[in-house]
């Protein structure tokens, strides 16, 4: 069994230094739903289960992954940054899920991740051993996009990050398998208000 976590603890600080916005709850301009929506939905459209990991008190955030069929972790640890939430939120899953093989990663600023890259990774992950460190990415052109699966044999490293450094350093000892994929939606996330206009740019 393949879990999905999408992280989604983040305050956005580029995208309103104020921090009055949260672009997690912006809307995408060609679709007037918000990021946060539309990353969950797209995972759990793959992974029905998804857990998204929260920081605090987030109402707004809580009921938009509802609407998106995920589940919620709300986990105080995920303020210190991407890796404590990630470590927070395979805890969780571990302690309830105790025969998950391996776990599908993704951000909550990625509102135009396909769901076809979250399937074709998945597929590939669930071929590899569980008990090998496995990565399985997509990549365009040379760039390594999301989302990210990791076998459970990942699951000791992942549960030891702490603080706002996430899985990418692991992955440079992995055995990547990677995904050529055609487009750049596997790369593009919400930094800052102008992004929210990217799928007018696309080609």
């Amino acid at each position: 069994m393949i879990q999905g976590i999408l992280l989604a603890a983040g305050q956005g600080q580029r995208f309103d230094p104020s921090g009055e916005k949260d672009k997690l709850l912006q809307l995408r301009a060609d679709s007037g739903k918000p990021v946060l929506w539309h990353s969950g939905s797209a995972m759990c459209k793959v992974l029905p289960d998804t857990l998204a990991v929260i920081q605090g008190h987030q109402p707004g955030r809580v009921h938009c992954l509802f609407d998106a069929g995920c589940e919620v972790l709300i986990s105080p640890e995920a303020q210190q940054g991407m890796g404590s939430a990630l470590a927070a939120a395979v805890k969780h899953c571990l302690e309830k899920k105790p025969g998950i093989t391996g776990f599908v990663i993704s951000l909550g600023d990625m509102p135009w991740l396909p769901v076809e890259a979250i399937a074709l990774v998945h597929a590939e992950l669930s071929k590899v051993s569980a008990q090998e460190l496995h990565a399985v990415a997509p990549y365009f052109q040379g760039k390594r996009g999301h989302p990210v699966g990791l076998t459970r044999a990942w699951a000791g490293s992942l549960l030891a990050l702490q603080g706002d450094i996430g899985a990418k350093n692991l992955l440079r000892a992995a055995n990547m398998l990677p995904i050529e994929w055609p487009t750049a939606d596997v790369l593009q996330d919400v930094d800052v208000p102008e992004d929210l206009n990217y799928s007018s740019r696309r080609d």
